[in-house]
């Protein structure tokens, strides 16, 4: 139950600040290739200073100890790297990231609303179908 609690108000927290600051990473690239406008480049700045940050902070607390069990080879390297390009540019056919589609999607957006819908889809059909097949390929 607590953690139940503790989700939503960290959602309705996370929630209440991207709506605010209309952050959008691929609006932001988008938008200083197109029009050299920095405006939404500062919160992906300021997400990658944080992770930059944040990271090794999180490492130090979880200790030395799950360094050598968290060590990640190559292929799930590249695997999650091609994942990413591949939401990336579906996120930019769609003219936003997802956490801008969360957030528009709660304000009522119907396109936002269909494009989540197919996001979670994917991600259901992924894990059914798709990577269970990758991993028997895989060595």
């Amino acid at each position: 139950m607590t953690a139940a609690v503790a989700s939503l108000l960290v959602g309705l927290v996370l929630g209440y600040l991207g709506q605010r600051s209309r952050m959008c990473f691929v609006g932001g690239i988008r938008d200083f290739l197109l029009v050299r406008d920095t405006a939404l480049l500062k919160g992906l700045a300021a997400f990658a200073l944080s992770a930059w940050i944040a990271f090794p902070l999180a490492r130090l607390v979880a200790g030395a100890a799950r360094d050598a069990a968290g060590s990640v080879d190559a292929v799930t390297a590249l695997l999650t790297v091609a994942g990413g390009f591949g939401v990336g540019y579906v996120s930019t056919l769609a003219n936003g990231c997802p956490l801008r589609q969360h957030v528009l999607a709660a304000q009522g957006v119907t396109s936002a609303m269909t494009y989540l819908a197919g996001f979670f889809a994917g991600a259901v059909a992924f894990h059914v179908w798709v990577a269970p097949a990758v991993f028997r390929w895989l060595p």
